[in-house]
C-alpha cells in the first residue's frame, strides 16, 4: 500500500463538476485510493453514467452522487446534508465545477454571461466552502480545495469574465486561508492553478482554436498532483501545460510587457472578429445620456 493508499482511505472526499473533465478524473483518483465520494454535477446523465462506473470498477466503495446546481445554496445545503448521512462524515471538499466564459472581449460580452460565469465559478465556491466549514471543522484533520486557473494569475483577451470569476477564486481562497490557519488550523485550505487541462469546458465554437492550441495536459494527471500536494499541505498547487511559464510571468513581468506578449499569444488564434473600433459595444444605448 503506497502513502497515498494509506493516507485517504476512508476519507470522505466530496467533489463538484464530477462528470466530466478534472471532476472526473479526481474522482477516479481517490476511488483508487480507497476514499469514499461524494460527487455532484449539474449534468445528471452524465453523472449517473460515471457512478456507476466507478461501481463498477472499485466494488467496495461507498459512493453517493447528486445533480444539484452549485449556485443555490439551498442546494448545497440540501446535497452535504445527505452526503453526511450517506457516508458518515465529510473529510475534504473540492470546488471544482466551472464553466468557460464568453471567450469574446469585455465590449462584446452581455451581462447575463458575465453574471451566469461569476453565478457558478465564484459563488458556486463560495457557497460550498461556507456551507461545507461547519462539517469540517468537527474533523482532526480536513482540507477544502478551491480550483482557481492561471487565469486566476493572468488576464488574457478575449476571458475577462472567466478570468474575474478565477481571481475572485483565489483572493477568496488567500483570504480564507489566513483565516482558518488562526482558528481551525486543522482544516487545511489549497488553491489550485490548473494550466492547459484537456477538458470539455471550452464547448463554443470561438474557443476551439484555443482549446486545440494550449489545452494539453491529461486531467488525470492533474488529480494526481492534487492528491500528492493536499497530502503534503501544498497551499498553492500551479500544474498543467504552459503553468509554470505564466507563474513566474505573473510575478515578473510588468503589467504592460505581460498584456502585450499575451495579446501577441492570443492574436495567433485569430480570435478577433469583435475588435473592430465601430463594434456596437463602443456606441452609446439609446437610454444612456
Amino acid at each position: 500500500m503506497t502513502a497515498l493508499n494509506r493516507f485517504y482511505k476512508g476519507k470522505a472526499i466530496v467533489i463538484t463538476g464530477a462528470a466530466s473533465g478534472i471532476g472526473l478524473a479526481l474522482a477516479q483518483c481517490f476511488a483508487s485510493l480507497g476514499a469514499c465520494l461524494a460527487l455532484s454535477d449539474i449534468d445528471s446523465d452524465g453523472l449517473d453514467s460515471v457512478t456507476e462506473n466507478l461501481k463498477e470498477q472499485n466494488p467496495d466503495l461507498r459512493i453517493f452522487s447528486s445533480s444539484f446546481d452549485v449556485a443555490s445554496t439551498a442546494d448545497w445545503r440540501s446535497f452535504l446534508a445527505s452526503a453526511q448521512s450517506a457516508l458518515g462524515q465529510i473529510d475534504v471538499l473540492i470546488n471544482n465545477a466551472g464553466i468557460e466564459g464568453s471567450s469574446r472581449p469585455v465590449w462584446a460580452t452581455d451581462e447575463g454571461t458575465l453574471q451566469r460565469v461569476m453565478n457558478v465559478n465564484f459563488f458556486g465556491m463560495v457557497y460550498g466552502t461556507k456551507t461545507a466549514l461547519p462539517y469540517l471543522v468537527k474533523r482532526d484533520w480536513a482540507a477544502l480545495v478551491n480550483v482557481s486557473s492561471i487565469f486566476g494569475l493572468i488576464g488574457p483577451p478575449n476571458a475577462a469574465d472567466y478570468a474575474a470569476s478565477k481571481f475572485a477564486i483565489r483572493g477568496y481562497t488567500e483570504s480564507l486561508h489566513a483565516e482558518l490557519s488562526q482558528i481551525h488550523p486543522q482544516v487545511q485550505v489549497h488553491l489550485v492553478h490548473p494550466g492547459g487541462i484537456n477538458t470539455r469546458i471550452t464547448r463554443l465554437k470561438q474557443s476551439q482554436k484555443f482549446k486545440s492550441e494550449f489545452l494539453k495536459t491529461p486531467p488525470s494527471a492533474l488529480a494526481e498532483v492534487i492528491a500528492t500536494s493536499v497530502m503534503r499541505n501544498r497551499a498553492r498547487i500551479v500544474y498543467g501545460h504552459q503553468s509554470t511559464i505564466v507563474k513566474l510571468a505573473s510575478r515578473i513581468m510588468p503589467l504592460a510587457w505581460l498584456s502585450h506578449v499575451i495579446s501577441q499569444q492570443m492574436q495567433k488564434l485569430n480570435m478577433t472578429e469583435d475588435y473592430q473600433k465601430d463594434h456596437s459595444g463602443f456606441r452609446l444605448k439609446d437610454n444612456d445620456s
